[in-house]
């Protein structure tokens, strides 16, 4: 167990949120991709496949923004960001559930990286502006 020489920041209310909608878009997107996969929904079988990875991927992202681990800010960062691409092929071809689920996505992949790179998210995260070698 590694111990900081720092007291943990409080966690910002916008992490707190952010961790809910990953928690909750990661089992929006299991359910979605599991659907399509046991065959009670219609979608590519591919695109399924990658919907529940990154069902898989919003949960542990999820987990990771609320407990402030300094890799889901990073993993946050990356993971919405690719996720853009995902949503843009959600609307193409996913039918009208994954036209919503892709708007979502897309809106996510926007607003959730460009929040993590403010002060307080960074900070809570010991992102912050004083590393050394900066």
């Amino acid at each position: 167990m590694m111990q900081s020489s720092e007291p943990k920041s409080k966690r910002p209310i916008g992490v707190s949120t952010i961790a809910i909608v990953a928690l909750a878009g990661g089992l929006l997107s299991l359910y979605g991709g599991a659907s399509v996969l046991a065959g009670n929904a219609t979608g590519p079988f591919a695109l399924a496949i990658i919907v529940v990875v990154f069902g898989i991927l919003g949960l542990a992202i999820g987990a990771g923004f609320y407990t402030g681990a300094r890799w889901a800010w990073m993993a946050g960062i990356i993971i919405y960001i690719i996720s853009i691409g995902l949503g843009i092929a959600e609307i193409f071809y996913g039918g009208n559930v994954g036209f919503v689920g892709g708007i979502i996505r897309i809106l996510a992949g926007i607003i959730i990286p460009a929040y993590l790179t403010r002060r307080k998210p960074k900070s809570f995260f010991g992102k912050g502006v004083s590393s050394p070698g900066r």
